[in-house]
């Protein structure tokens, strides 16, 4: 429905062919549709709360970005989530709670990384001996639970199509204990551990103060 009232407005905008405009909009609802068939968002409603989940249909680890508009509850969901969701699995994206005498919806949108380098992942009871060739040429955001610089951050270098993975230290503990006792040698007493940690393919990024020339940064060699 969307695809089709897109094919109207362009067409009586810009006054070009309909047959060209109709190929063009088709081909952008595939690619939507194609993504769809491997990450699946459902509700589950319970009383006010409306909790959202993500199922991987594939059988590969997916990154995926979601953004959430939502109007009438008591959670603003006008930000970004990112995360890894393994094979053939569901999770928990969001919950959800109605306000009082207001009307709610949402909407999202959904966009999954097809450039994910699967080379990267950890199983839980699993030691990396070197993580130094796990992680090198390699771009890796380590982020936090409820960190807006970090969902930022990882929205912006999806906008860039730069290739890289996200890893919430709150579900991967271990990888970033491993990765914090590699730099160890980095650190210096007027260090300041700041959110999102970065590793840039050779050096790590605390934090930043400019989203913009972050992301220059590291988009240089992608």
């Amino acid at each position: 429905m969307i695809c089709v009232t897109k094919i109207g407005i362009l067409s009586s905008f810009f006054g070009v062919n309909r047959q060209l405009i109709l190929f063009f909009t088709l081909f952008i609802c595939a690619l939507g549709f194609s993504q769809q068939d491997k990450v699946v968002i459902t509700e589950k409603k319970k009383g006010k709360r409306v909790v959202l989940m993500a199922e991987n249909k594939t059988a590969d680890t997916l990154n995926v970005f979601i953004m959430l508009t939502a109007q009438g509850y008591r959670r603003s969901a006008d930000r970004p989530v990112v995360m890894n969701i393994p094979p053939r699995k569901k999770v928990h994206v969001m919950t959800l709670i109605e306000m009082d005498d207001q009307e709610s919806n949402y909407t999202y949108n959904l966009i999954v990384n097809e450039n994910l380098d699967n080379s990267l992942t950890l199983e839980p009871e699993e030691d990396v001996v070197d993580i130094e060739n796990v992680i090198k040429g390699k771009v890796v955001v380590f982020s936090t639970t409820d960190c807006k610089k970090c969902d930022n951050l990882s929205a912006f270098l999806f906008r860039d199509q730069v290739n890289h993975r996200n890893f919430n230290i709150d579900d991967d503990p271990k990888l970033y204990r491993q990765f914090m006792n590699f730099i160890d040698k980095e650190l210096q007493e007027t260090t300041k551990i700041r959110f999102p940690v970065i590793w840039n393919k050779t050096y790590t990024i605390f934090g930043y103060d400019d989203l913009e020339k972050t992301v220059e940064e590291i988009s240089k060699n992608n």
